[in-house]
């Protein structure tokens, strides 16, 4: 049995496939590992591309239909063996030492979760450069989880905090499905978030490695998965959804109903917030045609401004120091002209601060 499943969603990643697998192959990991590649219905090669290797440790399957990442992740879910399960995107890729580096970690302390920190390349630079989310390795046991679920929904320039998100993190396989923990398919934004919060409801203790071990890469000018994701459109009843497996996440760690209620209400607002902002940057960095996107933002604020329950929460949202302090305001006063100007000031200055290698 595979100590590690390492599981990799495809569609249409011929530019992508060999330097994923080169690098995945060439890992510095003496125990047994498998590389499970989920196809989800690609037109281009690359799967005549990935049958030129020769690997044992190489499994491809396919998916008939496209159905997002969050699907691909799920199939390769319930096909992987592994102890612990690694999801990495085929654009990205990781340090020779980061399978050994977490496994070792988590082998040593009975580890449930387990991540690094990661790089962000855009033009062959790293804007992270000697930027790191903590700064010493760190242990979360139970009140430093809590602590850290609370943070990611105060604060936006965590990003890909160590905790949040599915790539380049060591789960334990048998939390996943003990649990019945699956992507949430018909979301293909922070769908990825999503899980890691399902999954910060069951695990005992969790490990923060202070090394870049993953290299996340940007690439302006390129729609992407993300991008697209929220281009098809983003229904309120999505950030409902997402606030609804955020409290079941507090709940599941003990939380006073009181502080669970509140603590949804923040959620519901932060993440409507990230999502409008991240439209505007979409569009600065040329990953959306403008005319779309600022009819999907309008088409969200519209909803927002519609909706009880948003109204009873924007009252009691709490923006953070390293946030925009307008956009809530905008929220609150019901201006779609100045909720629009406040996302876009603040997209221009998330990707200032990224590029200045601030955040």
């Amino acid at each position: 049995m595979p100590n590690i499943s390492i599981i990799v969603p495809i569609y249409n990643a011929e530019s992508h496939i060999k330097k994923c697998l080169d690098n995945l192959l060439k890992q510095d990991f003496a125990e047994s590992f498998e590389i499970i590649l989920v196809n989800d219905a690609s037109t281009d090669n690359s799967i005549d591309l990935i049958k030129k290797y020769n690997s044992p440790k190489i499994k491809l399957h396919s998916l008939s239909l496209n159905s997002g990442p969050g699907a691909a992740r799920n199939f390769g879910i319930k096909k992987a063996l592994g102890k612990y399960i690694y999801f990495i995107d085929v654009d990205d890729t990781i340090a020779t030492n980061a399978l050994k580096t977490l496994y070792s970690i988590a082998k040593q302390n009975d580890c449930d979760f387990v991540c690094a920190d990661f790089k962000r390349i855009e033009n062959l630079e790293n804007q992270r450069k000697n930027t790191y989310n903590y700064r010493t390795n760190k242990v979360f046991e139970n009140n430093e989880l809590i602590d850290a679920m609370r943070r990611e929904i105060h604060d936006p320039s965590l990003g890909h905090l160590a905790l949040f998100g599915c790539n380049g993190r060591l789960i334990r396989r048998s939390i996943i499905i003990d649990n019945n923990i699956l992507f949430q398919e018909k979301l293909r934004f922070l769908e990825d978030k999503l899980f890691c919060w399902d999954v910060m409801g069951f695990i005992r203790s969790a490990r923060y490695v202070r090394e870049q071990l993953y290299s996340y890469y940007v690439y302006p000018n390129t729609n992407t998965a993300v991008a697209e994701g929220i281009s098809s459109g983003f229904p309120i009843e999505n950030f409902k959804l997402i606030k609804n497996h955020i409290q079941n996440s507090f709940k599941k760690r003990g939380l006073s109903i009181e502080e669970i209620e509140k603590l949804g209400e923040q959620a519901l607002i932060f993440h409507i917030i990230q999502a409008l902002v991240s439209i505007s940057r979409f569009i600065f960095v040329e990953k959306l045609e403008i005319k779309k996107a600022k009819k999907v933002r309008r088409k969200i604020i519209n909803e927002i401004f519609a909706d009880t329950e948003v109204l009873k929460a924007i009252k009691n949202y709490s923006p953070s120091k390293k946030e925009s302090q307008l956009i809530p305001k905008a929220i609150a006063w019901h201006s779609s002209m100045l909720l629009e100007f406040a996302c876009n000031r603040r997209a221009k200055e998330v990707l200032r601060r990224r590029r200045l290698g601030i955040d």
